[in-house]
């Protein structure tokens, strides 16, 4: 019995922390100088624009597991994520890995570069610079 209450309270410690770490908070990436970072409404919807210019259907683009991070000494935020966009029939297609550089215009976030994991040199692009993503 006593073996049962010390798995509880494992298991109870676990929940308890990954609720702690969790919450948009900025957390450490594990490599040094990048931070991963929380994004505002205003930079998602710039990201959102900027992912929806690289898809053939636009208004179907639905994005997925976005994170972003910064970079000690970098202007950027690097964001990344997938994007999933439906045929003219209405067929949804694959997850794409995507890469987006937000950069500050005239005191606005402006998703000016990035990429769209579409085909394997693409592909192979996304995942080198969301490498420190996670």
């Amino acid at each position: 019995m006593a073996a049962r209450g010390q798995i509880v309270v494992w298991v109870l410690g676990a929940v308890l922390l990954t609720g702690c770490a969790s919450g948009g908070r900025p957390a450490a990436t594990g490599q040094p100088g990048v931070q991963r970072v929380a994004l505002t409404g205003a930079q998602s919807e710039a990201v959102s624009a900027g992912v929806r210019q690289m898809v053939a259907s636009p208004d179907t683009a639905q994005l997925s597991a976005v994170t972003a991070i910064t970079r000690a000494g970098a202007p950027t935020v690097q964001v990344c994520g997938y994007v999933k966009t439906a045929d003219a029939s209405g067929k949804e297609g694959p997850d794409l890995p995507f890469y987006v550089e937000l950069l500050d215009v005239d005191g606005k976030p402006d998703a000016a570069r990035g990429q769209l994991g579409d085909a394997p040199a693409e592909r192979s692009k996304v995942k080198f610079m969301c490498r420190y993503n996670g």
